[in-house]
């Protein structure tokens, strides 16, 4: 499967990058929801991992901007973030997230949500 990770810390995006290839998957990454809205016009991953808090545009705009486009309205998003506050959990899964991990999170942990979700 083909992964997208949006996320403006290269480390926690090297993280995601070497837990999805290690199990066989490609992982495209983006530094924020602007570069990732241009990934996605480039091609069009499997799934998408997410970041909340990021320059420029912060993985909620980006959701709203998904959610106007059809052919990205149905990649499947896991939020992967710091904040782990209710509401803001509510608004992503309104916009049309998947699942929801809160940041320090076990690489199991992602595993487990991208099998649930994408069945990878």
């Amino acid at each position: 499967m083909n992964f997208l990770c949006v996320d403006d810390s290269a480390t926690l995006r090297k993280i995601v990058s070497m837990s999805l290839t290690q199990i066989g998957h490609t992982v495209s990454e983006a530094e924020n929801g602007k570069l990732a809205l241009q990934a996605l016009a480039a091609g069009k991953p499997d799934c998408i991992v997410l970041d909340i808090n990021m320059p420029e545009m912060g993985g909620i705009e980006f959701l709203e901007e998904r959610a106007k486009n059809p052919a990205w309205k149905s990649i499947p998003v896991i939020v992967l973030t710091t904040q782990d506050e209710e509401p803001l959990r509510a608004k992503a899964m309104g916009l049309g997230a998947n699942g929801f991990l809160a940041k320090p999170f076990q690489k199991e942990q992602l595993l487990a949500t991208i099998k649930q979700i994408v069945g990878a």
